[in-house]
Order: structure tokens, then C-alpha cells, then sequence
């Protein structure tokens, strides 16, 4: 359990307000972190989409900023009113939890208007559209939802951090997200739905990472248009109920809780659900793979500015699992299957290593289940081998045995160039 101090500082939210940018509309408010560094926070759409944002809450902005104050001892101070449901589970769940299961969160306390009226909604129900296998599978699975009023209305590309480095996205980090956008567009397209469109400077405004505060940078996006949704749908991490954490949540990925997060941010207008938090990639992968649409758009790449590169982390696992389901050459639009196929052998003793590497890609390990068989005896010996020995390898090149004679070469050249001091040479 984290140790509470006195320490704290505050953090004050101004109240929203809506400027209005060409043919975009933003949705703002004033962040002031003491000691007059007030910064302003914005979430921008077009215009079409302006009188869906919500200025007449601190929802979106306290959730967006609640990871940031609690890792870094802020108590916060809103100066709009927050919803009264999101209030309560914040205080009363969400804090105390993340609190007790953390070595280094502070227990924020939110100083803020009450507000129990309702929002008004336009009724729409909306998912994120990336194009990756976690994107493709909620909408495959609420594109028909039997449950009348669910069905998806709209389709979502957020730009809330995934492209950012840190403080600012660099050239090829832009590049790479506009490439991901018309790639989601022309999904929308063939499936017939509306992209709504945000960009926001929220990751870049604290230099958060987003591998962590995802969801929260996501639920900035979907309260800020609170106006619009009846309810939304955020796709699992793709881990099962294995991955479900809130052990030390400063250091990982929000998704790995994500279904308390969402639960804690739903208002009485407002149903925010986790998509299949239940199944593993895999087991998604394999909902997909006969799925036309996904044969032709999934788009899993984290290096290319383009199609998949097919050697990087997420290319290789999606290869991998597509391999150990037999569904390989159906994703011949997706990736470059010749290629793998050429390397096939190099990516199955890859796929192996991630059982024995400390820390290695779990969904990977997985797929392994299904292709131990095709893995020859040699390779995986050859495996085993190096694991076994490198610990030895690597403590024999530090060693003073290997690093002897390379001193003794060093010694020489310094006493041929003169690069002796007079204590050295006097020994």
C-alpha cells in the first residue's frame, strides 16, 4: 500500500470552454499545476461534431489528468462541476483501489461542483477504429448486437498519444498517423460508418506515456463528446481475465484494469463497455480470420509507415497465430506472406524463444501450444542451449580473464603515443 504524505500540490482545472478553428471546433480548459504553470488542454473535432462536446462538465479533463495527478501528488480542483456517478465510484473505487495496490500513488483528492442532472444524449454508440485485431473484433462483434439500441452507430479514430513521443509526435510518428487515418477511413468506408475524428495534445501536454495511460487518454476523448454517445464499446487488451491487474499502476498498461476504469466513468447516460475483456488474441484472431473486411484492412504494424513490415513484435505474433490457425494465406492483402514463408523457419524458433525469455510476448508463447509439433527437435534444443549458457557468455566477456590481454594492448599503444600520466609511468 502506497505511504501517504503531506506533500501534495494542486492542480486546477478551469471550466471548459469551446473555440471554434476553421472547420475544426475544440473543446478546452486551463490546467493550472501551481506556481503560475497554467497550460491549456484541448480535444478538437470537426465541426460537424462541435455541438456534441461537453463544456459543461470537468469530466473528460479530470479523467484525462487523474493517472498524472495521483503518480505525481497532485490533489485536483475543478472549477466546472464533474457527474455525480463519476464522482462517487472515483472517491469510494477507482482511488482507493489503485492506492491500496500501489507503491508510490498519492490518494487525490477531487474538490469539484456536484452535478446529478443527466447529460443529454444523441443516442449514438461508437468503438475505436485502428484497424488492429483488439479494433476489428469489436466492431465484427457489435456491428449486428442483438441487443436492441447497441448496434455501433460510429466509428472512432482518436489521436490522443499513440503517435506521440513523449513531448511531441516527430516527423515519422506524424506520417505514421496520418497513413493509420486514411487507412481507417477507407475501412469506415467499406463498412459503411462514420469516422469521427479527434486530435488532442493531452499525452504531449505532461510527457505522459501512452503505453500506460491509454485508457484514460481514450475516456478524455469519449467524455469530451459526452453529448453524443448512448454508449461505447473499448476493445479488451486481448489477454483473457489472466491479465487483469491493478498491482503497481503507475508502471502498467491501463488496459490490464480497464474494466473497473470504464465502470467508474459510466454516468446514467452513458454505458461504457470493455469488448470481449474474456478472450485471448487468439482466440480473436480467430473470430477475424475468415472475416473478409479483416482479411483486407487489419493493420497490427508499430514500425512501417504503410502495410505491415511483418518482422516487427506485432507482425510477427499476428503471423505467428495466423500460422498455427492455417489462415495464413487468406491475409494476403494484410502482409507479405512470401516473406514469411521464407523465413518460417527462423520465425518458429522465435516464437519458441518467447516461452523461456524472461518477460516474452505471452500471446506468442501461446500460439506455440499449436505449433510445437512443426518446431524441429534441433531447433528447440539449440534453444535451450543458448538460454542455458548465455548467463556464462556474458559473464565471461566482463570477466578479468577475457579483458586481460585487450588491457595489455592498451597499455602499449598509450606508452607508444606518450599517453602516460607521470604516476602511471612510476609504478
Amino acid at each position: 500500500m502506497a505511504t501517504q504524505t503531506d506533500t501534495s500540490r494542486t492542480m486546477r482545472i478551469g471550466a471548459p470552454r469551446i473555440e471554434h478553428h476553421g472547420e475544426r471546433v475544440r473543446l478546452i480548459a486551463d490546467v493550472d499545476l501551481g506556481g503560475g504553470d497554467v497550460r491549456p488542454l484541448w480535444a478538437e473535432v470537426d465541426a460537424c461534431y462541435g455541438q456534441y462536446l461537453c463544456a459543461e462538465r470537468s469530466d473528460a479533463f479530470l479523467i484525462g489528468l487523474l493517472h498524472y495527478a495521483m503518480c505525481n501528488h497532485y490533489d485536483v480542483v475543478c472549477e466546472a462541476p464533474v457527474t455525480a456517478e463519476i464522482l462517487l465510484r472515483l472517491r469510494t473505487i477507482l482511488i482507493p483501489i489503485l492506492v491500496y495496490n500501489s507503491r508510490a500513488m498519492h490518494e487525490t483528492q477531487i474538490d469539484a461542483p456536484v452535478a446529478t442532472a443527466p447529460i443529454p444524449s444523441a443516442g449514438a454508440v461508437g468503438t475505436g477504429l485502428s484497424c488492429g485485431v483488439d479494433s476489428l473484433h469489436a466492431i465484427k462483434s457489435q456491428l449486428s448486437c442483438p441487443i436492441p439500441g447497441f448496434s455501433l452507430t460510429h466509428l472512432c479514430n482518436f489521436d490522443v498519444g499513440a503517435f506521440w513521443r513523449r513531448d511531441k509526435p516527430d516527423e515519422t510518428s506524424v506520417r505514421q498517423a496520418q497513413w493509420s487515418r486514411n487507412h481507417a477511413k477507407a475501412c469506415a468506408k467499406e463498412l459503411g460508418l462514420p469516422l469521427l475524428t479527434l486530435d488532442s495534445n493531452l499525452v504531449g501536454l505532461l510527457r505522459q506515456d501512452h503505453g500506460i495511460v491509454n485508457i484514460y487518454s481514450n475516456l478524455f476523448a469519449i467524455l469530451a463528446l459526452q453529448r453524443l454517445w448512448r454508449a461505447y464499446f473499448v476493445a479488451s487488451l486481448g489477454c483473457g481475465m489472466a491479465g487483469f491487474s491493478v498491482v503497481d499502476a503507475e508502471h502498467i498498461d491501463s488496459a490490464h484494469y480497464d474494466m473497473i476504469l470504464l465502470d467508474c466513468c459510466s454516468t446514467s447516460t452513458l454505458n461504457l463497455c470493455v469488448e470481449a475483456a474474456a478472450l485471448t488474441r487468439v482466440e480473436k484472431i480467430r473470430d477475424l480470420a475468415d472475416w473478409p473486411l479483416a482479411q483486407q484492412f487489419l493493420h497490427v504494424c508499430v514500425r512501417a509507415v504503410g502495410p505491415n513490415c511483418g518482422t516487427c513484435l506485432k507482425c510477427l505474433r499476428t503471423l505467428i497465430i495466423l500460422d498455427a490457425l492455417g489462415k495464413l494465406d487468406d491475409f494476403g492483402q494484410a502482409f507479405d506472406i512470401a516473406f514469411y514463408k521464407a523465413h518460417r523457419k527462423r520465425n518458429l524458433r522465435w516464437c519458441y524463444e518467447q516461452t523461456f525469455v524472461a518477460g516474452g510476448d505471452e500471446m506468442t508463447a501461446t500460439a506455440y501450444t499449436l505449433l510445437k509439433d512443426e518446431i524441429p527437435w534441433y531447433v528447440r534444443l539449440g534453444v535451450r542451449v543458448r538460454f542455458l549458457v548465455r548467463p556464462f557468455y556474458h559473464a565471461f566477456f566482463r570477466s578479468r580473464l577475457f579483458n586481460r590481454p585487450f588491457e595489455a594492448i592498451e597499455r602499449w599503444r598509450r606508452r607508444i603515443v606518450g599517453d602516460y600520466t607521470r604516476e602511471e609511468l612510476s609504478r
